[in-house]
């Protein structure tokens, strides 16, 4: 299960289904996106279907670019981007007529999803890794339609190219893509700025909720339902916020604890988790039953903001004495 098993399908195969995780951030999206132009300048039949709402900050790029209901017909793969357990499949992933299922991703925490897996944990993001795919297809540079999507996925899983996975590699990317028609400054303003008022509000009142812990090592954040109904914000305005827990100078670890709808009623609570370096939080959030990054990796428990908090301080801590 590799990158040459992931090429030879593309090789072979005529018309493929490309999806990502749910709630799909920039680099699922983008990559998604990505990878379907890169396939269509191949000459290949390609379909990115995300059969939920998308965030509006991503809109700039996806607009009329994604197709909420399942396409009819067989494919020869189906390609799920940026994904890392099989719990954050698509609802209603085909089951036949699909072809293999093949992750494209980047994360070093994950489960065993996939038929084949393209993963490969040094790249910054899964663009990286599609552009990779497109240098041994002979699709570089890419198509002027991929530059967009495959920006803005960079430009998020790197903060902007603030954050540690940035190499000189991931910088020579960017300028591709700035070649090919990315635009840096509306990435910019739609991946970390043009907030509604909103979203403001949100923050002001997430931002009294914060805790420290262990000596100042560890910040905690809240978000819950009554916070986003008076506040007139909305799920999508939560993401990113864990990051100013991050921003104190001393916090190994930021958590956000996030009330979010069950799916089978109720609350679970969600769970962010960055790190400031040191700490490996993708080790916490699989002791919760999530995964992702050393430096940014989240969960979701089917239990309440409390019992999550006292399991999360508790993981915090050992991870912390093992440092």
């Amino acid at each position: 299960m590799s990158r040459a098993d992931t090429l030879r399908i593309v090789r072979e195969g005529r018309r493929f289904l490309v999806t990502c995780h749910r709630r799909p951030d920039a680099d699922a999206l983008g990559s998604a996106i990505g990878l379907a132009e890169i396939l269509r300048s191949l000459g290949k039949e390609a379909h990115v279907w995300v059969p939920e709402n998308l965030a509006p900050n991503l809109m700039f790029f996806a607009v009329g670019r994604v197709e909420r209901e399942l396409p009819d017909g067989e494919f020869d793969a189906t390609f799920v981007m940026d994904t890392a357990a099989r719990a954050l499949l698509p609802r209603g992933i085909p089951k036949g007529g699909a072809g293999p299922l093949v992750v494209v991703d980047h994360h070093a925490a994950h489960d065993d999803v996939g038929d084949v897996v393209c993963r490969e944990c040094d790249a910054c993001s899964t663009a990286e890794v599609v552009m990779r795919l497109a240098t041994e297809l002979g699709a570089r540079p890419v198509p002027e339609a991929a530059a967009a999507p495959l920006y803005a996925a960079l430009v998020a899983d790197t903060g902007g190219f603030r954050y540690a996975m940035t190499t000189p590699e991931t910088l020579r990317l960017g300028a591709e893509l700035l070649e090919r028609g990315a635009d840096a400054w509306q990435t910019a303003y739609e991946l970390f700025e043009g907030w509604p008022p909103a979203r403001l509000r949100l923050l002001g009142e997430v931002l009294e909720t914060l805790e420290l812990f262990e000596d100042g090592r560890v910040a905690l954040l809240r978000v819950t339902r009554d916070m986003l109904a008076h506040t007139g914000a909305d799920d999508d305005m939560v993401e990113g916020m864990v990051n100013y827990g991050r921003m104190l100078r001393g916090v190994e670890v930021a958590v956000l604890l996030w009330e979010f709808p069950a799916e089978k009623g109720g609350l679970d609570t969600k769970l962010s988790l960055r790190s400031s370096g040191a700490a490996d939080v993708a080790k916490l959030a699989t002791a919760l039953g999530g995964g992702g990054h050393r430096a940014a990796a989240g969960a979701q428990l089917h239990e309440g903001l409390e019992a999550t908090r006292k399991r999360v301080l508790s993981e915090a801590s050992s991870i912390l004495a093992e440092m």
